[in-house]
């Protein structure tokens, strides 16, 4: 999922720009495009010519993109929560203008999801089943709310599950933040972030290391993969000597500990990418590193991108081969074609979708003159 959907609110009318973080962005969001044409299972012939280290790395490890969104979330929210008061009016406004940021361009994408599985029913003369369950008015109230999983219903589209996490991640976050402030008024000492988030980080490092089993519930709730929200998190409060580094890089080591002995490159990444944001942040290149035309465009639109990839990748791999027939240079044109058209269609459904979404959140008003601002 993006880690650009929820990180467009600040506590201050100053605006900065993370250029790395949007460069790391759109790597994330190119390798999921890849991840999920290769998915298909429909480069047959180019799967058997490249070395397996260029197959691993361009299509099979793509998945990997999420992982660093999922860091990339943490991160820039903490950034954006930097100096903000929690309270219940806060969090109640911080969750209608994320929501209104978040849901538009989510509802227009599940739109063309069902359109596609329609589509693909009728061509193929077979029941309309999205993702191979029947469709019902449950199960669309339900994907509306976030809640689909919950309920036992399949995802019109298999990106769905890490939208359903990330609003967990951060609604979570704005509450513990809250509860840390709250102790530290109430106690007047400034020990409320260790009393909250010491306990927390403990338990989310209990799923990497196999204390705690994930029980294929990752899609489901957000403590298997809360780890990676808050190793970006703490490396951006040790960043900004909120938190020593010795604290952040033990907990970096126990969680890829746990990642190399569970063998999980999803928390390698996690642990990679943490790293990187803070190192790179305290050689102040967060505005030069990666600072391409091409990354940074990517990474303007990667959560258009990557709500609309699949049924873009989906028609048009159906539509090539189904003209072209098969071979390596039909492979080649297919995904070819796969990719540029999910950009173009990326871009427009950013302009058209995504942006005026943004523009509404932002009538949102935060408590205290808190103004937009994005990261």
């Amino acid at each position: 999922m993006d880690a650009s959907v929820l990180s467009r609110t600040s506590t201050t009318k100053q605006k900065i720009h993370f250029n790395f973080v949007d460069s790391l962005r759109g790597i994330g969001a190119i390798w999921v495009v890849l991840y999920h044409i290769y998915a298909t299972k429909k480069l047959v012939e180019l799967s058997t010519i490249l070395p397996n280290w260029l197959e691993n790395i361009t299509f099979k490890w793509g998945s990997l993109g999420v992982a660093i969104f999922f860091v990339l979330s943490g991160f820039v929210i903490a950034h954006s929560l930097r100096k903000a008061t929690i309270s219940p009016l806060y969090v109640g406004r911080f969750s209608l203008r994320r929501l209104i940021r978040l849901s538009p361009p989510y509802y227009v994408a599940m739109i063309l999801a069902l359109g596609f599985a329609l589509f693909s029913s009728m061509v193929k003369n077979e029941a309309f089943a999205p993702m191979n369950q029947s469709f019902s008015t449950g199960r669309f109230i339900a994907h509306l709310f976030y809640v689909h999983e919950f309920f036992g219903f399949k995802p019109f589209d298999n990106i769905y599950w890490t939208l359903n996490l990330e609003i967990q991640f951060y609604l979570v976050f704005c509450a513990l933040l809250g509860l840390a402030q709250w102790l530290n008024k109430s106690s007047q000492k400034l020990w409320g972030r260790a009393i909250v988030f010491v306990p927390a980080a403990i338990f989310a490092a209990a799923y990497p290391l196999g204390v705690l089993p994930d029980n294929g519930n990752g899609a489901l709730f957000f403590f298997p993969l809360y780890y990676g929200f808050l190793l970006g998190i703490f490396a951006y409060w040790c960043w900004q000597d909120s938190l020593k580094s010795i604290y952040f890089y033990l907990y970096a080591a126990v969680v890829l500990a746990g990642g190399i002995m569970q063998s999980s490159g999803f928390t390698v990444t996690c642990v990679v990418v943490s790293i990187l944001l803070l190192e790179v942040g305290r050689a102040s290149k967060m505005q030069d590193l990666l600072n391409w035309k091409a990354l940074q465009f990517l990474g303007r639109i990667s959560y258009s991108l990557y709500l609309t990839h699949n049924v873009v990748v989906g028609t048009t791999l159906f539509l090539g081969f189904k003209l072209l027939g098969t071979g390596i240079v039909t492979e080649l044109i297919c995904m070819t074609v796969a990719v540029f058209a999910s950009l173009v269609f990326g871009t427009i459904f950013c302009e058209f979708v995504e942006k005026p979404a943004i523009k509404l959140s932002r009538k949102i008003k935060l408590v205290k003159g808190v103004e937009a601002m994005k990261a």
